[in-house]
């Protein structure tokens, strides 16, 4: 975005020539162009503006520059232009329409712009040593763009309005981004980032906020995102690196957060979401070893997808309210996986790619289903379900082995489904209550395989276990307290 000659401004300018005629003359306009010798030590630039159409372009080229500007009235445009050492520089704006513009190239650099009208813009474009750049617009339909490129560069960024949008750009290292943004339909990002441990907080109050990070390469980066309202959504898109924190914490109504992915090994993901109808979606999730991922849903209708490709990674999904649904899927060796859901209508997933991972599933509240998808060897599963009407579905669409898994339902009408092949397995199902089943889609339990144990243990009335083991070297136990139980065994 180059404001030299902008489009606003030219316009202005012709629909002053048409009003105004030659009134157009009284109009404040300031240009000031320096550039030192070399026995000098720097320049200075002071310009300070009061009246209606307003035009201050400084540039400056040297050591030690500083400059400022100061403009008051209506139709107010500066833009500023540095090259050299120890450069500062500082745009005060305020009343109707706003434009600030400042390129600088060098080291030291300091840049400051403060608007407070109607339609404030302001671009900051960097590129040295120990960088810092601040924007502060109050008004509406504001929009700041920080690009930084260099060691130790510093942005902020408050905005106060409607319609605010906050950008920066980062390349190299100890970057950080700090954005306030208060009002509607205000954004806030980080794009196309290269470097190490750059930082990124942002904090948004009001409605629809959306708060992101695009392109992040690097490691040791962390970036917290606080929104509060309505219609919030966080969006981390391609991220690589290791040991990144992500921490997110959304409060409000219909709230979001997509990753997609993050790719990398240690990396730390925290995300809490207070409210009704969150979503937390991440299909490709993690790529990479040793992740943990932290996801908690307090309100109604929330929904969390976490997919996981690689070894040791830590999943763990806490869900609070009605209609909560949670599903995570562990592709790698070593991989843990924990859904604690608590309230009405919960669903939980869990399905198992490779060897040696462990999904924990606990569900306390009415009408929970639990899913677990087996598809490797020496895996742990335990489910434990408590309430009425619960069930669990347990599949492996190919043959595995040396599985084993722990099914536990507290309650009434409880529903046990296997449909499980492979060899060594190991299933302990604990009922209480009545009314409670273990069978499969056709009316039994389908487990195949050799070397196998299934125990069933049941306490209350009108329990019913019915089955088949197909194999060798099988062992299954049925025990039933209570009255009006029904057992029937079917091994090959």
């Amino acid at each position: 975005m180059n404001l030299t000659f902008p489009r606003k401004h030219m316009l202005g300018l012709a629909i002053a020539l048409i009003v105004s005629g030659p009134a157009l003359a009284a109009d404040n306009q300031t240009i000031i162009n320096q550039s030192a010798v070399a026995a000098a030590e720097g320049n200075l630039a002071e310009v300070s503006q009061s009246g209606d159409i307003n035009l201050a372009v400084v540039e400056q080229s040297g050591s030690l520059n500083n400059t400022a500007i100061s403009q008051d009235g209506v139709w107010l445009e500066a833009y500023n232009y540095v090259s050299g050492n120890d450069n500062q520089v500082r745009i005060e704006q305020q009343a109707d329409w706003h434009i600030a513009y400042t390129d600088i190239a060098g080291n030291e650099n300091t840049a400051t712009v403060t608007q407070d009208g109607f339609y404030n813009t302001a671009e900051i474009v960097v590129g040295g040593d120990i960088n810092d750049a601040v924007v502060v617009q109050t008004g509406e339909t504001n929009e700041a763009i920080i690009n930084l490129s260099g060691n130790g560069n510093v942005a902020e960024m408050e905005q106060q309005g409607i319609a605010n949008w906050s950008n920066a750009g980062f390349s190299g290292n100890d970057n950080t981004l700090y954005s306030v943004q208060q009002g509607d339909n205000n954004e806030a990002g980080m794009f196309n980032l290269t470097g190490n441990r750059n930082s990124f907080e942002s904090e948004q109050f009001g409605n629809a906020n959306v708060g992101g990070v695009v392109g992040l390469t690097g490691d040791n980066n962390s970036f917290f995102v606080l929104q509060q309202g309505d219609g919030n959504a966080f969006i981390a898109f391609d991220v690589a690196g290791n040991d990144n924190l992500v921490d997110i914490w959304q409060q409000g109504n219909g709230n979001e957060f997509l990753l997609d992915p993050l790719v990398g090994e240690q990396n730390l993901v925290l995300i809490q979401q207070d409210g009704d109808g969150n979503i937390i979606s991440a299909p490709l999730g993690l790529v990479g070893n040793d992740n943990q991922i932290d996801v908690w849903q307090r309100g109604d209708l929330n929904n969390a997808v976490f997919a996981t490709d690689g070894d040791g990674h830590n999943v763990e999904i806490r869900q609070n309210g009605a209609a909560n649904s949670s599903e995570v899927v562990l592709a790698g060796t070593d991989n843990r996986a924990s859904i604690y859901s608590r309230g009405d209508n919960n669903i939980a997933a869990a399905g198992l790619f490779d060897s040696g991972n462990m999904a924990e599933l606990q569900q306390f509240g009415d009408d929970n289903f639990a899913l677990v998808d087996v598809l490797g060897d020496d895996n742990d599963i335990y489910v434990d379900q408590s309430g009425d009407a619960n069930e669990v579905l347990v599949t492996s669409d190919v043959a595995v082995s040396s599985n084993a898994m722990t099914l536990e339902q507290n309650g009434d009408i409880n529903l046990v489904d296997i449909l499980l092949a492979g060899n060594s397995n190991t299933i302990e199902i604990l009922q209480n209550g009545a009314g409670n089943w273990v069978a499969g889609d056709d009316g039994y339990f389908a487990v195949a395989g050799n070397n196998g144990v299934l125990a069933v243990s049941q306490q209350g009335n009108d329990n019913l276990v019915l089955g088949s083991q197909a194999g060798d070297g099988n062992i299954m136990s049925v025990t039933q307290v209570g009255d009006f139980n029904t057992a029937i065994v079917v091994q090959n």
